[in-house]
C-alpha cells in the first residue's frame, strides 16, 4: 500500500481518513498529511519494534534500502574506543581483520565483568567487543591498522515516510502495511474524542503475543508477530542462551575528515 496519492485511494493517507469517518476524497485539512506523516512514522516506530522481538532468524531489513546492513571502517592501532551513531538499532555481529588479513568473528562482553588486567592489557589481535552508550570497545585494542578492518552486521529501524511522498511503500510484508492508517487513524480519534471509533480501530490492531502472561495477543498485531517469527520453515528451532545487543551503532574510526567512517 502506497504512502498517498493513489489514484483509486488505495493508499494509507486515504484509509487513515476513511478510518476516522473524514472525506478521504476531499477532506485533506481535517487531518493535514504533515501530522498523518508525523503518526505514520510514529506507527513504523512501533512496527520496527514488534519485528524485532518476533525475527530472531530471518534477520529482517526494510527493503526500502539500497544497500545491506553491514558497514565497515578502518581499525587503528592502540585505538580502543569506535564512536556510534544511531543508525543501527541492534548488533547482530563484530569481526576484525587479524594481521594477516583474515576475518575473525568477536564475542560479546560486558565491561562490568571484566578484571583489571582484561581492560588494560597489551594491544594486539582483539578477541572480544562491548557497546557502551555511544562507543564500541575493542578487547585488546588493535596492535596494527587495517583499512576497513571493522566489520558491523546490524539490524536498522524502517525508513521514515517524508510528508512529500507519494509512491513509497513501507518496507515490511504488504499484508499488515494497514497497521500505519489504523495506529495514525488511532491517534487522530482519541485526540479528537472519536471514541467509538478508537475502540473499533483499537480491536483492529490488536495487541501482540504475551509469552510471559500466558496470553495469546490479538488482531493485525499478532498476526505480524506469527508471520515474522515463523517465515523460517525450513529451519529446525533450536534453544540457546540469547546474547543482549546493544543498539544506535554505526562506526567511527574517530577522525575529523571522516568521523563516522562510512
Amino acid at each position: 500500500m502506497q504512502f498517498n496519492s493513489e489514484a483509486n485511494g488505495l493508499d494509507l493517507y486515504s484509509d487513515a481518513r476513511y478510518l476516522c469517518g473524514l472525506d478521504e476524497t476531499s477532506d485533506t485539512t481535517s487531518y493535514p498529511i504533515k501530522a498523518f506523516t508525523r503518526n505514520a512514522n510514529l506507527a513504523l516506530d512501533r512496527i520496527t519494534s514488534l519485528i524485532f522481538k518476533a525475527d530472531n532468524r530471518w534477520e529482517f531489513d526494510d527493503s526500502n534500502n539500497s544497500d545491506g546492513p553491514i558497514a565497515t571502517t578502518n581499525l587503528v592501532a592502540n585505538q580502543q574506543d569506535y564512536g556510534l551513531v544511531v543508525t543501527q538499532l541492534k548488533i547482530r555481529r563484530v569481526r576484525v581483520k587479524d594481521q594477516q588479513g583474515n576475518w575473525i568473528v568477536l564475542n560479546p562482553v560486558s565491561r562490568r565483568n571484566l578484571n583489571d588486567t582484561q581492560l588494560t592489557q597489551t594491544a594486539g589481535t582483539p578477541n572480544s567487543y562491548d557497546p557502551l552508550g555511544n562507543s564500541l570497545f575493542l578487547y585488546p585494542s588493535s596492535s596494527y591498522d587495517s583499512t576497513d578492518g571493522l566489520e558491523l552486521q546490524f539490524q536498522r529501524s524502517l525508513t521514515y515516510f517524508a510528508y512529500t511522498d507519494t509512491t513509497k511503500v513501507p518496507g515490511f510484508a504488504s499484508q499488515f502495511h494497514r497497521l500505519i492508517s489504523l495506529h495514525a487513524a488511532l491517534e487522530y480519534c482519541e485526540m479528537n474524542g472519536l471514541n467509538v471509533r478508537a475502540a473499533s480501530i483499537r480491536l483492529k490492531i490488536g495487541s501482540p503475543p504475551d509469552v510471559m502472561n500466558n496470553e495469546p495477543g490479538s488482531g493485525l498485531e499478532k498476526e505480524l508477530m506469527d508471520f515474522y517469527s515463523a517465515r523460517n520453515a525450513d529451519e529446525q528451532p533450536t534453544i540457546s542462551v540469547q546474547r543482549n545487543d546493544y543498539g544506535e551503532l554505526g562506526l567511527s574510526n574517530g577522525t575529523a575528515a571522516n568521523p563516522y567512517g562510512f
